[in-house]
């Protein structure tokens, strides 16, 4: 790997405060660009790197090994342009925290499917790639392009349609691929949008754990949730070192007392192992485990 010929760029960089679950060791080099354009030249620069690449948003569904990771990260963290359009469109880049669009934009013009997107950590890079949402919706609904960059084509803009999204997944950003940021087309709703916010904030306090975790650990399988099947297994509160998978919802795993990553992929492991060996279902992880 040639020395990266920028001043954003730095090596052996802590990962693990960068990530919700704060676990993991450094990269070996990471690029923290503060605009679309160093971020573009920063990508192509990596492109032609005979070494391993990702990108990493907001680090809420990720889960970073504890040696780290031997190759270039991508940080989007600086990539935080809003720029209104008009005709209810706004261009969003991928650093802005996903909480700041619902609050400051969705809410205040009562734009609807607060409901979607209320309470899910991380930035709008990561909800398009994840399409993050919940039953009330997902990031994709929202979507009118998405400006991209990958490892063999280079930067594109994407028209979005349905047939590029899936659940909790897209097909034209692979795993190291850059996502810019994208044009949001939002609807005015005829319900106080302010109030379903609240009225979810407040289950969340209520139904999920607080503390060290990437949110939802594992996929819903079809027709069912993985957390009723967790549950029914009776893993909740099983404890591997220091992370334990949550008393409160199955589907989260927490670093309680420093858990490594070792601690937390155990887990992971005999979650899948008990679902499938009680159940006949293949748990499929949500979370993107990094090494």
């Amino acid at each position: 790997m040639n020395t990266a010929p920028f001043d954003f760029a730095f090596e052996n960089y802590p990962l693990a405060p960068l990530t919700l679950y704060n676990v993991g060791g450094p990269a070996r080099l990471a690029l923290v660009p503060r605009t679309i354009n160093e971020a573009r030249d920063a990508y192509e620069w990596m492109r032609a790197q005979d070494t391993k690449r990702i990108v990493l948003g907001g680090g809420s569904n990720v889960l970073i090994d504890d040696n780290g990771f031997d190759g270039i990260v991508m940080i989007t963290s600086g990539l935080t342009g809003v720029s209104e359009l008009g005709d209810h469109r706004y261009s969003i880049e991928s650093g802005v925290v996903l909480d700041h669009v619902v609050t400051c934009i969705m809410i205040p013009n009562n734009y609807a499917l607060v409901g979607a997107l209320t309470g899910i950590p991380g930035s709008v890079g990561g909800a398009i790639y994840m399409n993050a949402g919940t039953v009330n919706g997902s990031t994709c609904m929202l979507l009118e392009s998405v400006e991209v960059m990958t490892p063999a084509d280079g930067y594109a803009c994407v028209p979005m349609s349905e047939s590029l999204y899936s659940y909790r997944g897209q097909t034209f950003c692979p795993r190291g691929g850059l996502i810019l940021g994208g044009v949001f087309r939002f609807e005015q709703a005829a319900e106080d949008q302010r109030a379903i916010y609240d009225h979810y904030i407040q289950r969340r306090k209520e139904k999920q754990p607080q503390g060290k975790c990437c949110g939802s650990v594992f996929k819903n399988p079809n027709g069912d949730h993985a957390g009723r099947l967790i549950e029914a297994c009776g893993l909740k509160g099983t404890r591997h070192g220091g992370a334990v998978i949550s008393p409160m919802h199955a589907n989260f795993i927490m670093n309680e007392d420093n858990a490594t990553s070792a601690d937390i992929l155990a887990l992971i492991a005999l979650v899948k192992k008990t679902v499938h060996d009680t159940f006949g279902v293949k748990l499929e992880e949500e979370v993107v485990y990094i090494n």
